[in-house]
Parts: structure tokens; sequence; C-alpha cells
């Protein structure tokens, strides 16, 4: 009987690790599919004037805040005498649920062109409304600058912000804003960052 129940255990781990090593390039391949589907989303109002150059991995400098990769992937958008836009990916650790991932384009004046959520677990019907499929609620940054608002500004409106929090999920919209704050006022001070060689 141990025999047997130790075999069926061997047999079961081994038939998992093998649909694991078969379905996780997959998984990965969608999810970096997604990513890009995104980028080229945000970067859509720059694609105009340029085009999306291959992704650039950069160290950050000393005070960088949790809200970026260090190093970091940053994806330019040039046209043909100059860099007219920048992808860059941000997080923030203070979700609901866990950590969401996101994509902010920016300007060459760091204007936001547009944020989206690429990765999430926050809550259905409530959290999820982050995600542009659920609603707009995302958009009300676009065209916004760090200096365009005072710090205390750059807050959900229940921290005395100016930024609409959901009915019953303040978490999650709290998290997105803070990240954006954090981000936006790091690369104010450090827009070197921004720039890649063309």
């Amino acid at each position: 009987m141990i025999f047997r129940l130790t075999t069926f255990g061997l047999i079961t781990s081994l038939f998992v690790g093998v649909i694991y090593v078969i379905t996780q390039p997959l998984i990965i391949e969608s999810k970096e599919q997604a990513r890009l589907e995104q980028l080229y989303a945000l970067a859509k109002p720059l694609l105009a004037n340029g085009e999306i150059q291959a992704s650039t991995t950069q160290t950050l400098p000393s005070g960088s805040p949790v809200t970026l990769s260090n190093p970091i992937e940053i994806t330019a958008i040039t046209n043909a005498t100059a860099q007219v836009g920048t992808v860059i990916p941000f997080r923030s650790t203070e979700g609901y649920s866990g950590t969401i991932h996101m994509l902010m384009a920016l300007d060459d004046r760091q204007r936001i062109v547009g944020v989206r959520v690429v990765d999430h677990k926050e809550t259905p019907g409530l959290g999820d409304k982050i995600d542009t499929r659920k609603s707009d609620w995302i958009l009300q940054f676009n065209g916004l600058s760090y200096g365009d608002l005072s710090p205390s500004d750059w807050a959900v409106d229940k921290d005395g912000g100016r930024f609409d929090s959901f009915t019953g999920a303040t978490i999650t919209p709290r998290a997105v804003v803070n990240a954006l704050k954090e981000t936006l006022n790091y690369l104010d001070a450090n827009p070197q960052i921004l720039e890649t060689q063309q």
C-alpha cells in the first residue's frame, strides 16, 4: 500500500512538473505580449511623431523609490531628430491584494500621456476599477506633470488630495496615486533617467 501511494505521488509530481515546464514559457510569453500591447496603446499619441525604440536598461541614482525597479527598463519614443517620449514600468506594493504593476508614458516635458495597469490582483467589482476595461478612472492623470499640483494634491480625495477614490475601495486608488506621486517626484529630480542615447 505504501509503495503504491509513493509511486502515485512520484508520478503525480512528475506530471505536474512536466506541465509546469511546458506551460511556463507560454505564460511568460503571454504576459510579455500583453505588456507590449499596453506599451503600444500607451505610446499611441506619441507615435504620430515618433516610433518605439528597443528598451534599454539603466541603473537608477541613489534614493530611488520602491515604485521603480533598479535597474529599470526604459522604452524611448523617438523621431528623426529627438526623443519625444518615454514609457517606464512602475509599481505599487500597497495594493489591497498585492503588488500592482503599471506602465506610464511621458512626453518630452514629463507630462503623463497615459498610465495603464498591466497586472494586479485587486478585488473584482471594487479595486479592479483601476483597469481601463472596468472604468476610465486611471485616465484622469493624462496631461499632468508632477509640478502641476502641490505634493499634498497628489493624493486621493479622502486624504485631502485631488483624485477620486472608489466607493468602498480607497486602498487601491490610494496605492496607485501614491506610486505615481513617488515615481514622478523622483523622475522630476532625476530627469536624465528618461534620456536615452540616440
